[in-house]
């Protein structure tokens, strides 16, 4: 009796562990968007050229996935109040912190070094 009690409490423990972070209670209204974005970098030349596919819960949670110029695919989280946003855009460091008005994505976040990266993005028109 007691190991299957350890059993079913692992597994319980396991499914929490591993739940998505970015699951919406039933009946959750949600808005999309599909913005154009690039990124920048204040101590590099040229930029990055993205698409930004993200899901806004009334709640203000943010998911999606975001496509880099060669095809790979990132899985975004964050979160939305009022017109400020932070999003996680896969592994990669510190999140991007700013504003979303309109559609419109301006934010940025601080790289390696001196490296502060810009990400912009303006709803697709082209489809």
């Amino acid at each position: 009796m007691k190991a299957r009690t350890i059993a079913t409490l692992s597994v319980l423990a396991l499914a929490t562990a591993f739940a998505p972070l970015t699951a919406q209670p039933a009946g959750a209204a949600t808005t999309s968007y599909d913005l154009m974005t690039r990124q920048t970098d204040s101590q590099a030349a040229g930029e990055f050229d993205g698409r930004l596919r993200m899901y806004v819960a009334d709640n203000g949670i943010v998911s999606g996935n975001f496509q880099e110029s060669d095809g790979r695919l990132l899985q975004v989280s964050g979160g939305l109040t009022g017109q400020k946003i932070w999003l996680q855009l896969g592994d990669h460091g510190f999140p991007f912190t700013g504003t979303f008005v309109d559609g419109k994505l301006l934010a940025t976040k601080q790289g390696r070094g001196l490296h502060t990266l810009t990400l912009e993005g303006s709803p697709r028109t082209h489809y």
